[in-house]
């Protein structure tokens, strides 16, 4: 009887230790952290330390600031019978021939036009209407102006579109303002026809001045004598 009241104290025992360690088993399983979520990998080009700017929504964005214009002032009106401005008038150049040869006298026109709306006036008198020639390096060559000189006035009402031409002819001769002599005759070559009506310039007008043909030698071309019978 007390060797069985022994064996039961053990086996009890053994239940009680067996009990305990399952006990603390479960609670340290309880008290670990669950494992974090597996971190996504990154697909090709990606980098996950680069954050995206949260852009703002486009109604929350200020209105674009309105940049200032200047004021374009009109331009003056003008009435009927004021003086022609520059702008509303053209004036251009016109050669009697494309070519001419050394020791020719070329004929020039000088062609003032309105090119406004409405009637002006403007002198167009030989004291301020001037053809003028020029070299292709803008050298200055003749004006008809520098060796006859005028006070003269015209001014003239221009219709819209109406013409004026004045016509002089170039002896050929350069010349200078006041005219100094000697006078020297200008070479073969190219070169261009300018008028001016005050400031106002036309455009060039290129003209060519050829060599004289060369004179036949004495007795090229002329008739055999008659033979005498």
């Amino acid at each position: 009887m007390g060797v069985a009241v022994v064996v039961i104290g053990i086996i009890a025992a053994l239940a009680v230790v067996i009990v305990k360690t399952t006990g603390g088993s479960e609670n340290t399983a309880a008290e670990q952290p669950a494992p974090a979520a597996a971190t996504p990998t990154p697909l090709p080009g990606e980098n996950p330390e680069v954050k995206t700017p949260v852009m703002p929504p486009a109604q929350d964005a200020p209105p674009p600031t309105p940049t200032p214009t200047a004021a374009v002032a009109p331009p003056p009106v003008l009435n009927e019978g004021d003086d022609c401005p520059d702008s509303t008038l053209a004036v251009k150049g016109i050669t009697n021939q494309p070519q001419y040869v050394v020791g020719d006298q070329p004929k020039f026109t000088m062609v003032v036009t309105n090119i406004g709306l409405v009637a002006c006036k403007r002198d167009v008198g030989a004291a301020v209407l001037a053809a003028y020639v020029y070299s292709l390096e803008n050298g200055r060559l003749w004006s008809n102006l520098d060796c006859a000189p005028s006070n003269e006035t015209l001014v003239k009402t221009f219709q819209p579109g109406e013409q004026v031409t004045t016509e002089v002819t170039w002896t050929g001769m350069g010349s200078a303002p006041n005219c100094p002599l000697p006078r020297q005759p200008i070479g073969p070559g190219t070169y261009n026809l300018v008028v001016q009506l005050g400031n106002l310039r036309s455009a060039t007008v290129p003209f060519m001045l050829a060599q004289p043909a060369p004179a036949p030698p004495p007795g090229e071309g002329a008739p055999p004598p008659a033979a005498v019978g």
